[in-house]
């Protein structure tokens, strides 16, 4: 560093031994701040990479049409808080969750209203029909699922899928459904226990529900409670152990059509 003259050089030594062995000047704190603002992306990276995904919804107005697909770890789809909803005529949501760890995935909509409504749901991915709108996906999906949804509205049609191969807590969907003319087909298959509570208070419903795979219990408790015709297929297979509780009413004389379906 260049002086002025000796007294300032005589100076710039005693701060320099007052202070410490070095005096940062302009140019060396610039050169830090550029370094330390390095240090602090490169350490943040690999905690934003593995952050939750979460994603927290609340909604009002017709024609919605929502498309989520979450991968990753831990993910999770939810209202925004306890006092949020969906309320829309013409609903139509896409949502999609996988990931390759032993983490979960969440779908919780606690309260979603309207007519002509169309729910596409997938855990690990599938489909395949009633009615497909593509996905799949098989990177062998080792997390948790879980579904809880409440639909009031007419002319609902619902499909759902949750599906693994490996390490996992299991499938839930627990279903509350208040209208008419609705359309249910959910499937739940292969590791893990499965369990199913679906509540249905309306007419004119078409349920179509199954369970498969091996290595844990298959749990169905159903209820369908309507004045019109209710049709329920219920399919349970593997080798574990697989229950059941239905409760059907039906007032229509030869309105209601169950058919139950346990084993390979």
């Amino acid at each position: 560093m260049k002086y002025k003259d000796k007294n300032e050089e005589r100076a710039w030594n005693m701060l320099k031994q007052a202070a410490g062995p070095y005096i940062w000047t302009g140019a060396d704190l610039f050169k830090a701040f550029l370094f330390g603002t390095f240090l602090g992306i490169l350490f943040t990276l690999p905690f934003a990479a593995l952050a939750d995904n979460e994603i927290s919804i609340e909604q009002t107005g017709d024609n919605l049409n929502l498309t989520v697909e979450q991968v990753g770890a831990n993910n999770i789809i939810k209202m925004q808080d306890v006092y949020s909803y969906i309320n829309a005529s013409s609903l139509e949501l896409f949502l999609v969750q996988y990931n390759d760890t032993d983490t979960s995935n969440q779908i919780v909509i606690d309260e979603m209203s309207g007519s002509g409504n169309i729910v596409r749901l997938a855990q690990g991915a599938t489909w395949d029909n009633a009615t497909s709108s593509t996905y799949s996906y098989d990177g062998l999906e080792g997390g948790g699922h879980y579904i809880e949804m409440d639909l009031y509205g007419n002319n609902n049609h619902l499909q759902g899928h949750q599906t693994n191969q490996g390490g996992t807590t299991g499938h839930d969907f627990n279903f509350h459904l208040a209208g008419n003319n609705n359309d249910i087909w959910f499937k739940q298959q292969h590791d893990g226990g499965k369990d199913i509570d679906l509540t249905i208070y309306n007419s004119d419903n078409d349920v179509t529900l199954q369970q498969k795979g091996n290595g844990a219990a298959h749990s169905a408790t159903i209820t369908l409670d309507g004045i019109y015709g209710t049709t329920l297929n219920l399919l349970q297979q593997g080798t574990t152990t697989q229950t059941y509780s239905l409760s059907v009413d039906c007032y229509t004389s030869g309105g209601c059509s169950t058919s139950v379906t346990q084993g390979q």
